[in-house]
């Protein structure tokens, strides 16, 4: 942090782990986790840690923060198995981000964010502040959806700020059309209630998972998986050598509510049958733990070499396989 700009997402934290004000609560677990995965990869000493040096100091919004410890929680928990590993080259290199010396495998780390209600949820929250009487706002869709797109959030938006005006209280149904995901047409229930608020007005958000195992909701991320296997460049790097392509999912909306154990169940029955990953794993860290479950799912045609690599990968950082 010492050259990192005061604008950097963390500082805030700092300051309250450090009794200054701040965000409070989490802060002090915050900052203890990553001192944990910072001091796990100082201690390794993986080749062009300094590149992952320089995009955490970097980092001017705490997505572009998540980003980067995605890759570094990933690194840590190989550096606290034992396994000597190097960040792969950047600027346009075809390496996967985490290259294992001693075992004949890589690791490909993405992280996205994904999540359209608290999209709205947040937009809702800056267009209300200061619109007056504040009230209660919920809103509940029968599906919770990974994308809204923006023309849509506005329209719900502009209408939501319009009636808190008018203080037309009740509910407002908006339908939307979604052609890409399981659930074809969202329906969005926004509801405004007298509640003799002072401030500003209070947003929930309820609703959105229902159905069996595995329902739209998690139908779509699995969808995103799917979509991720197929990306070009992760192609490109996952060429170089057997490699495991691992999704960090704490941000794709609520897919952390599947257990690893339903994961790992799953995991393998995504796989293209052309992909060149020999395996593709999800991983659920959260903010204040500086270590994360993997699940782990691979190709059933895996070579003799790849899968007694995958099986010592897998036992020494714990990681979740299936069982057979």
């Amino acid at each position: 942090m010492a050259k990192a700009a005061q604008e950097h997402p963390l500082h805030d934290h700092f300051d309250s782990a450090g009794g200054n004000g701040g965000p409070g609560g989490f802060a002090p677990a915050i900052v203890a986790a990553f001192e944990n995965i910072i001091e796990a990869l100082e201690t390794a000493q993986p080749e062009r840690l300094a590149s992952v040096r320089c995009d955490f100091r970097t980092a001017s919004t705490f997505d572009d923060l998540l980003i980067t410890r995605a890759e570094m929680v990933a690194g840590a928990k190989l550096a606290r198995a034992g396994i000597p590993f190097d960040f792969g080259r950047r600027n346009g290199a075809t390496e996967p981000d985490l290259m294992l010396r001693d075992i004949n495998l890589a690791i490909e780390v993405k992280a996205r964010r994904l999540d359209g209600v608290e999209d709205l949820r947040e937009e809702l929250q800056t267009a209300l502040a200061g619109v007056m009487p504040p009230a209660l706002v919920d809103i509940r869709t029968d599906s919770r959806p990974l994308q809204i797109k923006k023309i849509e959030r506005d329209k719900v938006v502009q209408e939501t700020v319009q009636r808190l005006r008018t203080q037309d209280y009740g509910t407002a149904v908006t339908a939307v059309d979604q052609p890409w995901s399981a659930r074809k047409r969202l329906l969005i229930h926004v509801t405004l209630l007298q509640a003799g608020l002072t401030g500003k007005s209070h947003i929930t958000v309820t609703g959105g998972i229902w159905g069996a195992e595995p329902g739209p909701h998690l139908t779509d991320v699995e969808d995103q998986v799917r979509a991720a296997l197929k990306d070009d460049q992760k192609l490109r790097q996952a060429g170089t050598r057997p490699t495991i392509l691992l999704l960090d999912i704490a941000r794709t909306s609520l897919a952390h509510i599947r257990t690893g154990r339903m994961w790992v169940q799953r995991l393998a029955t995504l796989l293209p049958d052309t992909t060149p990953f020999i395996g593709v794993a999800v991983m659920t860290p959260t903010l204040n733990d500086p270590d994360v479950g993997i699940s782990l799912g691979v190709h059933a045609n895996l070579s003799d070499a790849n899968r007694v690599a995958v099986n010592d990968l897998a036992y020494a950082c714990g990681a979740r396989l299936p069982t057979r």
